[in-house]
């Protein structure tokens, strides 16, 4: 399909939809949703979401965005049909208003179709956004510094950005190199401050990652697409996560308080707005609550990593039911000793009770 076309469909819709006019019929929604198929396809595969699983983007039940149903409907539909919610309903008034003082809002639409996909995967992906996140921080400082320059692609650094070490390097060089190797060293370096560092730490985490960049030139790398260095990456990490949930021979997770189970239950919800934010509430109040609590700073750096640990878990927890880790790998991930973890998991049990308690308007945390 012309990309003028879905421009052209995208926007005469919103006009469609202004009050006191005649619904659109079957036949243009029909339309509207094609078009919008197509983008989305275009979309996942320029942010290379395309090859991965469909519960990346929180579209459970399907292997493949490809694979098809007897009835018609594949993952692309579903995905779809959700993006025309939060474009042309969540969003229509906002549309109305742009097109007071524009002639289309083209440009608006393909916005907000992209920060659908972000929220999504920020949302049921959250290890691969966390290493995404990083790596591309540590890439844009390296630009900033002149390290690296853009050869070919976005300036703000997406997965089809081509970089260089000089700005004379050949693009047309970046042809797909095996970075495996080098991605599981650089994270076997940084693990698990990559995933559960925040704030200054997270910082330094970025920091040392544009250090390892230019080991890229020792493997006789000069120009390379940022695609792919981020998919082995993220494709380690993920697999170390998953690996982490599998139950350690003889092993048991810490079970021994109510207040574990509390932390465990923190999952947003797929569909509740107000939930969402609620959960949202929750865990800032408890990054604050932690911010402030009078204990020695190695206590509170082990307390802000296990909490950061425990929300990725929750989070990543919605896709299928798996297995706590156990205590010893939990402390050999965090570097927290083992004996420490019971302690820490009832003080932030707490601190998620009264929380929760706080943000339901039961109480004022002090």
């Amino acid at each position: 399909m012309d990309r003028d076309e879905p421009l052209r469909i995208f926007t005469e819709h919103v006009r469609s939809l202004e009050p006191g006019k005649n619904p659109p019929g079957p036949e243009r929604v029909a339309a509207v949703r094609k078009a919008l198929r197509v983008a989305l396809k275009s979309e996942l595969k320029r942010r290379g979401l395309w090859e991965s699983p469909p519960r990346y983007l929180g579209i459970y039940g399907w292997e493949r965005w490809e694979e098809g149903a007897p009835s018609g409907d594949d993952a692309l539909s579903e995905l779809c049909a959700e993006a025309y919610v939060f474009i042309f309903a969540t969003r229509l008034r906002s549309l109305r208003t742009h097109l007071e003082s524009k002639e289309n809002v083209d440009g608006l639409i393909f916005l907000n179709l992209r920060h659908f996909l972000h929220e999504r995967q920020k949302e049921h992906d959250p290890v691969g956004s966390q290493v995404f996140e990083v790596l591309q921080s540590a890439v844009r400082r390296s630009l900033s510094s002149g390290e690296l320059h853009v050869l070919r692609g976005e300036a703000g650094v997406r997965n089809d950005t081509v970089l260089g070490f000089t700005p004379e390097a050949d693009p047309g060089s970046a042809v797909p190199a095996d970075l495996r190797s080098l991605a599981v060293r650089w994270n076997s370096d940084l693990l698990p401050d990559l995933l559960t560092a925040r704030g200054k730490r997270q910082e330094e985490v970025v920091q040392r990652l544009r250090e390892r960049l230019p080991e890229l030139r020792q493997e006789g790398v000069e120009a390379f697409r940022f695609k792919d260095l981020i998919d082995p990456m993220k494709a380690d990490v993920r697999a170390r996560w998953a690996a982490l949930h599998e139950r350690g021979d003889g092993d048991v997770a810490v079970e021994t308080a109510g207040n574990e189970s509390t932390l465990t239950r923190l999952v947003p919800p797929d569909t509740d707005v107000e939930d969402r934010q609620f959960f949202k509430k929750i865990v800032n109040c408890v990054l604050e609550t932690l911010e402030r609590l009078e204990t020695r700073d190695k206590t509170r750096s082990y307390l802000q990593s296990l909490w950061s640990f425990v929300r990725l878990e929750a989070r990543d927890s919605g896709e299928e039911a798996r297995g706590r880790p156990s205590a010893r790998k939990v402390a050999d991930l965090l570097g927290i000793p083992r004996d420490r973890l019971p302690q820490l998991y009832d003080t932030l049990g707490r601190i998620v009770s009264r929380c929760r308690d706080a943000n339901s308007g039961k109480l004022a945390v002090t």
